[in-house]
């Protein structure tokens, strides 16, 4: 087995870190509308084709969050570095499932959102994404 490497781990940090933000800011114009919507008391009134559009981007977003997750477990991780990814790992696993609870909030079939779902979802979302950006941080901080 080859020794995990600093070469062999930063890669594959920054491609989970670009993917999260990529799929973030394509993901955030649909919440904002929905987030909109449920303020307003109006997901009943959205256009269903746009309800439906919206689940199945929310839908598609986390399935790339778990594939990031994925990316995590198997990457080779540096000895000094163990403690920190672990970490890591947790807190971006913990906002992988929020994604996916918040997600499941969504009722296409009757167009509904279960409020109190959605609602523990985006904060659970808003603690999980700060300690992975601390955990990255920290990281990036030994590393340099």
């Amino acid at each position: 087995m080859r020794k995990a490497t600093m070469a062999t781990y930063m890669p594959v940090l920054s491609k989970v870190i670009e993917s999260t933000e990529k799929t973030g800011e394509a993901l955030n114009p649909s919440f904002e509308k929905l987030r909109q919507a449920i303020d307003d008391d109006a997901v009943a009134k959205m256009v269903p084709a746009e309800f439906n559009d919206i689940q199945m981007e929310f839908t598609d977003g986390t399935e790339q969050y778990q594939q990031n997750v994925q990316l995590l477990k198997k990457a080779g991780v540096p000895a000094r570095l163990i403690g920190r990814h672990r970490n890591l790992l947790a807190a971006y696993e913990a906002y992988a499932t929020a994604c996916a609870a918040m997600t499941a909030s969504l009722n296409v079939t009757d167009q509904t959102v279960d409020l109190a779902a959605f609602n523990e979802a985006e904060k659970a979302q808003e603690t999980e994404m700060a300690r992975v950006s601390n955990d990255v941080q920290r990281i990036m901080t030994m590393v340099m």
